[in-house]
């Protein structure tokens, strides 16, 4: 990641592990995995704790202190993810499509984008499956 593409994404994203935690019951794994695209997860969890525990001060009741709960949650899934530092590498690549026949075209990069897609969603884990989704987006 560039440095500071990076510090305005994390700013952007800060107050995601909160949302993330607080619609955790229908939040996806792809979201988790998109978010991932756009910052070092582990980064975006440290900046969201530290905003949040920095809330806390003597003239909050104790009761009210941020826990740190959403954001322990957060990089919990990440971790189980394995997001936590970068998002996951597209399993189909041009060489793939070449592999099946293809002429390079701007076709490549709908279908590499779309098999990714799928990926980031779960629906794709090797290449195998991969393969198979691109040949189903070929043929349409």
């Amino acid at each position: 990641y560039d440095a500071r593409t990076q510090i305005i994404e994390l700013v952007r994203a800060h107050l995601r592990p909160g949302e993330f935690y607080t619609k955790r019951e229908d939040i996806s794994d792809g979201a988790f995995r998109r978010l991932a695209r756009k910052v070092e997860m582990d980064l975006l969890y440290r900046l969201s704790k530290a905003d949040n525990l920095s809330r806390n001060g003597d003239w909050l009741p104790r009761e009210k202190w941020f826990t740190g709960k959403a954001e322990e949650w957060f990089i919990a899934k990440t971790r189980e993810l394995n997001v936590e530092k970068s998002a996951p590498q597209p399993i189909l690549l041009g060489r793939h499509l070449i592999e099946l026949g293809l002429k390079p075209s701007p076709q490549f990069g709908e279908i590499t984008k779309a098999v990714y897609e799928l990926q980031l969603d779960g629906k794709i884990s090797n290449l195998d499956e991969a393969i198979e989704s691109a040949k189903s987006l070929i043929k349409t």
